[in-house]
């Protein structure tokens, strides 16, 4: 009974210290956000926006560690994936925005993972954003920019994706069905068999109505033998009736013709 009771203690205790480690483990601090954070999001943002296309295409051209070793030597920790993915993510909203008219100051926020600098961007055509955000040790990992668009802007965009995506879908099936359509051409397919079925009908149906023909003609000769059999021996019958002694050698038959 004692060794139950210090088992169960000790599974109590367990169970406390494992809520308390999750409690600790759920309130760990926020990273500290420095000016030196402050001065890297805007320095990096400063030379995104700046950046002419000659410029950005070698940049895109370059590998990523180069990329970083460039930055390095001006003190930026950035990787290099990220700036040329936060490169070609301004670079295709740029016409959007139109002639910059300011980009302001970063609102930073952090939690216990990352920081964040959020930048916001007033053009001529229409507002937007760009965040930055960096990891425990102040390096960046992320730049992404976007811009603000009105609800029926939107509207319209969601409109023309669902009728591309129609059209497509549609496209496609039209193309399945002219491709299946083709099979029938291919050769052992149903299709050709039946279309070869269909050709030679027609002679099956002469070849069987030429034999017809044949046997009703073979039937009437076997017929015309009969009437001629009949025919003469009711002559010969009326001749005898008369008191006529012609026999039937003295008549012969030479046609028959029926109306019918």
């Amino acid at each position: 009974m004692k060794s139950m009771i210090n088992k169960a203690l000790a599974l109590i205790m367990f169970a406390a210290l494992s809520l308390s480690l999750t409690a600790c483990s759920g309130n760990e601090p926020d990273l500290e956000i420095d000016s030196m954070a402050m001065a890297e999001a805007s320095g990096i943002i400063g030379g995104i926006s700046n950046t002419d296309e000659t410029a950005a295409a070698e940049f895109l051209d370059m590998k990523d560690d180069k990329v970083e070793d460039f930055f390095g030597e001006y003190g930026y920790s950035i990787d290099g994936a990220a700036f040329k993915n936060g490169l070609d993510g301004w670079l295709a909203l740029k016409e959007e925005f139109g002639e910059i008219v300011n980009i302001s100051e970063p609102e930073m926020a952090s939690d216990s993972k990352e920081i964040t600098a959020t930048f916001y961007i007033n053009g001529s055509k229409r507002t937007g954003k760009c965040v930055v955000v960096m990891d425990g040790k102040k390096k960046i990992t992320s730049i992404t920019t976007s811009a603000d668009y009105t609800i029926s802007e939107n509207m319209e965009k969601a409109g023309l994706n669902t009728l591309l995506g129609m059209g497509t879908t549609f496209a496609i099936l039209i193309f399945l069905s002219l491709i299946i359509s083709m099979f029938k051409f291919l050769p052992g397919s149903g299709g050709m068999k039946a279309k070869e079925d269909k050709k030679a009908a027609p002679l099956d149906n002469a070849v069987s109505q030429i034999a017809a023909r044949e046997e009703l003609a073979s039937e009437n000769e076997i017929d015309n033998g009969e009437l001629v059999a009949v025919i003469t021996a009711a002559i010969a019958a009326y001749e005898a009736s008369s008191g006529s002694t012609a026999g039937s050698d003295g008549f012969v038959v030479r046609s028959i013709r029926r109306h019918y």
